[in-house]
């Protein structure tokens, strides 16, 4: 079982220009960066994640799309560049491990967004 502690989002922010792209890069480590078009009102969050109900101290892969399209109240946005972390991915004697994902949120540049929440909803596959 997966459960989540915390969604993996881009937090708010301002795009200075709507001919140039916006580009925040959040690492699974809770770090991002990002592009001198995009104003940060409120930091990125990485997302946490906890498997329970696993195989006792296994080491584990996770499998993310290569991109999910956000759709909101303007263009779309697109997030892909997926990261995990920690780097060894091991259970522990109880069968559970915390793991986080980031990844990278991006415009093409050229188009209008609205204000509000640009969502959408991505799997996220365990392997042990």
């Amino acid at each position: 079982m997966i459960t989540t502690f915390q969604p993996l989002g881009f937090g708010t922010f301002a795009i200075r220009n709507f001919t140039n792209f916006v580009e925040i890069t959040l690492q699974a480590t809770g770090s991002y960066t990002s592009n001198a078009n995009t104003y940060i009102i409120d930091d990125p969050q990485r997302g946490e994640y906890q498997i329970t109900g696993a195989t006792p101290s296994v080491a584990y892969t996770i499998t993310t799309p290569a991109s999910v399209t956000l759709t909101g109240p303007g263009s779309n946005f697109t997030l892909d560049n997926f990261t995990t972390a920690p780097a060894v991915l091991v259970t522990d004697p109880a069968g559970s491990a915390n793991f986080f994902i980031g990844g990278r949120f991006q415009s093409i540049g050229g188009d209008t967004y609205g204000d509000g929440n640009y969502d959408d909803t991505f799997n996220i596959t365990v392997n042990y």
